[in-house]
C-alpha cells in the first residue's frame, strides 16, 4: 500500500475518533443531568425539580468545573484511539507481552482511575453539604470528612474496575452490526441499553470496594490526617458504619453506576464511529489531487499493520458481494483499459487469496507447535474416517491383510537398516553424557521456580487463539469470494473468474481442513471459542456454495482425485 493511500486511512479514522470525544464530552452533560435529577427528587413539586436540576447544569459553576473532567475525557480518548489503531502483534510469552504492551496499559489504566476520581470530585459538589468538602469543622477543629474520601475512593474504584473488566487482558474489540443502521440510530440504542444496565452495573465495583475500604480505609483517613495536620472524625470505623449508611451507600452507587455507564458510553462510540463503512473504490478513476487519493478494497486490505481498516475493507466488499445488484461487483468483472485485461478482479483475487493463505499458513504452524494430531488424511471428513475405521477393524477380525504394507510403518525400519548398514552409530562420550544430564537437571530446576513457566514459556494453543481471534477479516473474504464467484455464473460476461476458480477451491479446502483438524484436535476451541465457530461456518458456507453452483465442472476445477471426492463428499453431507 501506498503512503498516500496510508495517510487517507489515518485521516478519515482520526477524524472519527474525533468525533468520538466529541460525543464522549456532550454525554458528560447528559450524565450529570441525570445524576441530579435523582438526587434532587422532589415528587410534590415536579416542575421545581426539572428547573433546578437544569438550572445546575447550565450554571457557570458546573461549566467551569466540568474543564479538569473533560480534559480527562480528551486524554483518555487519545489513549483509547491509539488502543484502536495499534498495530496487533502476538509476542509468545507473557513476558515479552508485558514488555511491550505494559507501559500502554498502565497509561490506559491512569487514563481510567483519573476519570473515575474527576467524574467522583465534580459530582460530590452537587451533594449534601455532609458529604461535599474534604475538610469540615467538627466541635472547633478542622477533621478529615470520611464520607468524601469515601466517594472519592469510589470513584478510583469505578475506573479500575472497568479497566481490569474490560481491558485488563483482552485487546480492544469493535462489533460490525449485521443489520445496517444510521448513525443515530445506533446511538439512542446505545444510550438506552447504556441507562438500563447502569443499575446492575455498578453492584459488584460498589461490593468491592466496601470491602477495600474496611480493610484500608482506617489507614488511609489516619495517613491523610498526618499530611494535612488535621484531625479524622469517628463516623466510619467500621463495617457496620458503612453499611448502615443508606444514603452513603446510595451515593457511592449512584457515582460507581455513573461512572461505569460513562466509560461503557465511550467505548461504544468510539467501536461506533469507527465500524462505519469507509468510502472505497475498486480501481481509481481518476487522477487524485495533491494529497488527496482515492482508497481501493485492495489498498484497504493491504493495510496489514492497522486491523480496523483491514476489517473494513473486507466489510465492504463482504457487503457489497451480498447484494443483488451491485455496481461495485459489475466493476470488478469489466475489462480495464488498455489490453482489455481483468486488472481489478486479478488484484482484488490476487490480494484476497494472499490474505486466506497466509492465514491457513499461519494456523497450520501454530497447531503444528500445539501437538495437534493429525489423522492419517487432515482434509477427510469425519464420515470417511469413521467408514474406515470400521473396514480396518474388520479385516482385524476377519484375518484380511493389506495388499500393500502401510509405508507409514516401514519408513523406519528403512530407515534403521539404513542407518545400520550405511553408517556406524556414534555413541556419546562421557563429557557429553553428563552436559546433557546436567542440561535435563538446570531445565528441571528451572521449571520448578513459580512464575518462569508463566512468565517465559509460550502456552499451548496461544498462537492459534490470536490466530482465531483476528480472524474476522478471513470470515468476511472467504464469504466475499464466495459470493463473488456464484454471481459469475450470471454477470461475468468475459469469464475472467473461470480462471481463478481452481485456486479459490484449493485455498477455501485447505482452510476447511485445518479448521476441522483444530476441533478434532483441541475440542475446546469448538465449544468454547465463538471466533472459531464463525471462521469454521463462514469457511463451510463458502466452500458449500461454490461446489453447487458449479458442481458439474468439480472435475474440471480440481487437481486431484481425492481432493474431488471429498468436495463431492461435502456436498453430500450438506
Amino acid at each position: 500500500m501506498s503512503d498516500a493511500a496510508l495517510n487517507t486511512c489515518k485521516l478519515l479514522l482520526f477524524g472519527r475518533c474525533v468525533r468520538a470525544v466529541l460525543l464522549s464530552v456532550g454525554v458528560q452533560f447528559l450524565l450529570l443531568t441525570v445524576f441530579l435529577l435523582l438526587i434532587n427528587f422532589e415528587l410534590f413539586h415536579p416542575l421545581n425539580w426539572i428547573m433546578s436540576s437544569l438550572r445546575l447544569v447550565c450554571s457557570f459553576y458546573t461549566w467551569f468545573a466540568c474543564i479538569p473532567l473533560l480534559g480527562a475525557i480528551v486524554f483518555y480518548g487519545m489513549t483509547l484511539s491509539h488502543q484502536h489503531l495499534a498495530e496487533r502483534r502476538y509476542w509468545p510469552t507473557r513476558y515479552q507481552w508485558l514488555l511491550h504492551n505494559g507501559p500502554q496499559k498502565l497509561l490506559f489504566l491512569l487514563a481510567h482511575v483519573i476519570v473515575g476520581y474527576l467524574t467522583a470530585w465534580l459530582y460530590t459538589g452537587y451533594l449534601h453539604t455532609d458529604y461535599r468538602h474534604f475538610i469540615f469543622k467538627a466541635y472547633g477543629q478542622n477533621c478529615v470528612n470520611s464520607y468524601h474520601i469515601f466517594l472519592l475512593g469510589m470513584g478510583l474504584c469505578a475506573g479500575a474496575y472497568y479497566f481490569v473488566i474490560e481491558y485488563m487482558q483482552a485487546e480492544v474489540s469493535i462489533n460490525f452490526d449485521f443489520v445496517e443502521q444510521s448513525r443515530s440510530e445506533k446511538l439512542r440504542e446505545l444510550l438506552y441499553a447504556t441507562l438500563l444496565k447502569a443499575p446492575m452495573s455498578s453492584v459488584m465495583p460498589t461490593i468491592c470496594y466496601i470491602i477495600v475500604f474496611w480493610l484500608f480505609g482506617t489507614f488511609l483517613r489516619y495517613r491523610l490526617s498526618i499530611v494535612l495536620n488535621v484531625d479524622t472524625d469517628d463516623r466510619l470505623l467500621g463495617i457496620v458504619d458503612v453499611i448502615t449508611n443508606g444514603r452513603l451507600l446510595f451515593y457511592a452507587w449512584l457515582l460507581g453506576a455513573q461512572i461505569v455507564s460513562n466509560m461503557h458510553l465511550m467505548r461504544c462510540f468510539y467501536a461506533a464511529m469507527l465500524s462505519e463503512s469507509l468510502p472505497m473504490t475498486v480501481a481509481r478513476h481518476r487522477p487524485s489531487a495533491p494529497g488527496e487519493q482515492e482508497l481501493t478494497i485492495v489498498a484497504g486490505l493491504g493495510v496489514f499493520n492497522v486491523y480496523v481498516v483491514q476489517c473494513l475493507a473486507a466489510n465492504f466488499l463482504y457487503q457489497e458481494a451480498q447484494r443483488q445488484t451491485s455496481s461495485v461487483r459489475s466493476e470488478i468483472f469489466q475489462l480495464t483499459e488498455p489490453g482489455n485485461r481483468p486488472a481489478n478482479w486479478r488484484a482484488l483475487c490476487d490480494q484476497c487469496l494472499s490474505i486466506v493463505g497466509s492465514f491457513t499458513d499461519e494456523l497450520s504452524n501454530s497447531m503444528r507447535k500445539s501437538n495437534v494430531d493429525q489423522p492419517i488424511y487432515s482434509d477427510t471428513s469425519s464420515a470417511l474416517l469413521a467408514e474406515k475405521l470400521l473396514l480396518r477393524q474388520y479385516n482385524q477380525l476377519h484375518g484380511i491383510r493389506p495388499v500393500v504394507a502401510p509405508q507409514h510403518a516401514e519408513a523406519p525400519s528403512r530407515d534403521w537398516d539404513t542407518k545400520g548398514t550405511d553408517s556406524i552409530r556414534r555413541v556419546p562420550n562421557w563429557c557429553e553424557r553428563t552436559s546433557t544430564k546436567l542440561e535435563e537437571l538446570l531445565q528441571q530446576a528451572l521449571h520448578r521456580i513459580p512464575g518462569i513457566v508463566y512468565f517465559f514459556y509460550e502456552p499451548e494453543g496461544a498462537k492459534t487463539e490470536f490466530l482465531l481471534g483476528n480472524a474476522l477479516p478471513v470470515i468476511w473474504l472467504t464469504q466475499a469470494l464466495a459470493q463473488i464467484c456464484v454471481a459469475s455464473i450470471k454477470e461475468d460476461n468475459y469469464g475472467i473468474v473461470q480462471d481463478d476458480l481452481p485456486a479459490i477451491i484449493k485455498a477455501l479446502h485447505r482452510l476447511k481442513c485445518d479448521v476441522d483438524r483444530l476441533a478434532n484436535g483441541i475440542p475446546n476451541f469448538r465449544t468454547n471459542t465463538n471466533n472459531y465457530n464463525h471462521l469454521r461456518y463462514a469457511v463451510r458456507r463458502s466452500l458449500y456454495n461454490i461446489c453447487i453452483s458449479f458442481y458439474k465442472y468439480l472435475g474440471d476445477l480440481t487437481s486431484t482425485g481425492e481432493e474431488l471426492r471429498q468436495l463431492q463428499t461435502f456436498v453430500y453431507q450438506g
